[in-house]
């Protein structure tokens, strides 16, 4: 069974404006999409497209404006895409609502509860999988700030504003460093000192 050859591209959205052109390379596995595009790669599922209330509403629309890209197995439309071309199907999902309030009892009628709540509406909506291109982020050094300073330091200063957006990164990018040299111990974890002679040091264990 041949494999599904996935899209890549950034957003689903651009593997439906390209389908008529089929503009946009395709691969089965990641090394592939890695080396067809030069980027990092992530396999994602999105859904994209508008809402419908209905499965054979939807296939009429995607079946008029892409043709063949969804598997229809209605009478008179029955269509089947090549095994390495399935990677977009529609799914049927609920819609959001708004969180109800906590139900208490009613007491009325002889019922102890109120009636339920109407049932949530659902809709018919196209998930398309496909190799997403990771951008490469590259941080700015800010021109603001000496190289290796501390947050701690930046917090102190008075700079009297708010700090950018490449001065957060810039500090996130830095290497952990302490403050100040860390102090020798005067005494081990299992020592202490008695409190009628503190000229000693006691070891505990």
């Amino acid at each position: 069974m041949a494999s599904v050859r996935y899209p890549i591209a950034l957003h689903g959205i651009d593997v439906l404006n390209s389908w008529a052109s089929k503009g946009f390379a395709r691969a089965a596995r990641e090394s592939e999409a890695m080396a067809e595009s030069g980027k990092s790669v992530q396999f994602v599922s999105e859904v994209v497209g508008p809402k419908f209330e209905t499965e054979s509403a939807a296939l009429d629309y995607y079946g008029a404006q892409y043709p063949e890209l969804l598997e229809d197995a209605r009478p008179g439309s029955r269509f089947t895409p090549d095994a390495a071309d399935v990677f977009a199907r529609l799914m049927c999902r609920a819609e959001p609502v708004k969180s109800a309030k906590r139900t208490t009892p009613a007491m009325t009628g002889g019922q102890r509860w109120p009636a339920p709540a109407k049932p949530v509406k659902s809709v018919w909506q196209l998930s398309v999988s496909y190799w997403k291109i990771i951008p490469k982020r590259v941080a700015k050094p800010a021109a603001s700030l000496e190289p290796y300073v501390q947050a701690r330091a930046v917090r102190k200063k008075a700079l009297g504003q708010a700090l950018t957006p490449e001065e957060v990164q810039a500090l996130a990018a830095n290497p952990l460093m302490s403050y100040r040299p860390q102090k020798a111990l005067d005494i081990g974890l299992f020592e202490f000192i008695p409190p009628d002679n503190p000229n000693i040091i006691i070891a505990d264990e």
